[in-house]
């Protein structure tokens, strides 16, 4: 692979995280229009292609969000915020997909007892991965910062620094950011991301999710 096509590679990378962490955060107008104008579907497609994935995988991603362009977008939103708070967000012990990688790890290997959130392990050592490097949500105070959404927040961060390391031809800088993304991939990211966004497609098909579920695991793949 050529410095250029490293480059262009990262840049997909941080850009297909950032949508990611849109797409999985809790519904808001701006996705909803996003789906119902085709825009999102643009991006996908751009973001794919920088990542190298085949044009089958890319053409049938597209695909799936351009079956959304046209919605009505207020009944587009109410019915993603019901799918997400069934899928991520229902009481009672009863929630169908955990959206923190603790959470989700805990019911994934079926320990005693209903999962704990913030000072868990592995929320901490999330939280110690971010603040090494030099980051943390802003909601790190509210919502526990190993949630799908700031985790493929922190990945669009970590690329984006690379990409700014590799146009600038620092070296050290390179080792280090991709020190700091192997290890987040390794010990967290690739841990649970791919069995959740296999589950959510699974248990939310016919819906969005399902949609932004089969393009992360294209790009997760990539």
């Amino acid at each position: 692979m050529s410095c250029n096509d490293t480059l262009v590679h990262t840049i997909g990378k941080a850009d297909v995280f950032e949508l990611l962490s849109c797409l999985f955060a809790y519904p808001d107008a701006h996705v909803a229009q996003g789906l119902s104008e085709g825009s999102i579907a643009e991006d996908v497609q751009s973001c794919l292609t920088d990542l190298g994935a085949s044009e089958a995988e890319i053409a049938a991603c597209v695909a799936d969000f351009e079956q959304w362009r046209g919605a009505d977008e207020a009944a587009l939103l109410s019915s993603m915020r019901v799918t997400y708070s069934e899928l991520y967000l229902k009481p009672g012990g009863h929630t169908p997909i955990q959206p923190y990688e603790s959470a989700f790890v805990h019911v994934e290997r079926g320990l005693p007892g209903a999962p704990t959130l913030f000072r868990t392990r592995i929320t901490m050592d999330v939280e110690k991965c971010m603040r090494d490097a030099g980051v943390l949500p802003k909601t790190a105070r509210k919502e526990p910062s190993d949630s799908v959404a700031d985790e493929c927040a922190y990945q669009s961060y970590l690329y984006g620094r690379l990409a700014s390391a590799l146009h600038d031809e620092d070296e050290a800088a390179q080792t280090s950011w991709t020190a700091h993304i192997t290890t987040f991939e390794e010990t967290h990211a690739q841990t649970w991301l791919p069995s959740f966004m296999a589950k959510t497609s699974e248990l939310a098909a016919d819906t969005p999710y399902a949609t932004f579920a089969h393009m992360a695991l294209v790009a997760l793949e990539a």
